[in-house]
């Protein structure tokens, strides 16, 4: 009995210890590493559960809403809730909701990203009026109306790049002061001619176009593309908070999606 006793105790320390180290280990990881880490994981139980990332494309998300047909993606469980008032949603807003039970067909953070896109042509087209009768448990809701440049995760060269899905609002001249372009300069070896203003998470920006983007064909107004941004570590390019945008970034592609 106290050989048992023993042993079990030492299982017990065993776990402990394994427990400390991987504490330890996830305290000195930087917020960078700590997402890749999450990342990984994400990455491998999309592959375990067969998630089709690919059917709900950005893309897809646009078609459906010039089709008249978009949905918000869900997942309730087996029991599916309805909420009281949501059918008027979908009748005043042209945006019904698909829930996909407790299996679900592509991972949360797609379902976030798709629905994002949906909830950004919501806000081109009605305003922020339909925050206040949506349903609260929309994968993506809970980070519309926050800044995408927060917990940015940077390469070991001090940038970064960033797809993201926008509802694109018109050309302008660039937003930088004349005294800052020798310094951006050095950072991006030319000033851009030119800036993009675009709605992402119901938040307007304004950001200069790389001067190796193709401008190509020019979007419609309202309309949702995608954009690859390039964004520079203050950290590391120790620059200015004067410059404009901060962190300072640059449009180096855009995807009309069409």
């Amino acid at each position: 009995m106290k050989s048992i006793k023993n042993n079990v105790l030492v299982i017990i320390a065993f776990l402990l210890f394994g427990a400390f180290q991987i504490e330890a280990q996830e305290r000195s990881l930087t917020e960078e590493e700590r997402q890749a880490k999450l990342d990984s994981i994400i990455a491998k139980t999309e592959r375990h559960f067969a998630w089709n990332d690919d059917a709900y494309s950005v893309k897809t998300a646009k078609e459906k809403w010039l089709s008249g047909d978009a949905k918000l993606l869900l997942q309730d469980g087996i029991a599916p809730v309805v909420y009281i008032g949501q059918e008027e949603f979908a009748e005043r807003y042209g945006v019904d909701y698909d829930d996909f039970g407790c299996i679900a067909n592509c991972s949360g953070a797609q379902m976030a990203k798709y629905n994002t896109a949906i909830m950004d042509c919501l806000t081109a087209r009605f305003g922020k009026g339909w925050r206040d009768s949506i349903r609260k448990d929309v994968p993506g809701l809970d980070k519309y109306c926050t800044t995408v440049f927060k917990n940015i995760r940077y390469e070991g060269n001090g940038t970064a790049t960033v797809v993201l899905p926008v509802i694109y609002k018109a050309l302008g001249r660039s937003t930088l002061d004349p005294e800052e372009s020798g310094f951006v300069r050095d950072i991006i070896d030319c000033v851009s001619p030119t800036s993009m203003e675009f709605l992402y998470r119901g938040v307007e920006y304004y950001i200069p176009l790389s001067c190796n983007t193709e401008s190509g064909e020019t979007p419609f107004e309202n309309e949702l593309i995608e954009i690859t941004v390039r964004v520079f570590k203050p950290k590391v390019f120790r620059y200015s908070k004067k410059i404009m945008p901060y962190p300072f970034c640059v449009i180096e592609a855009i995807n009309l999606l069409r």
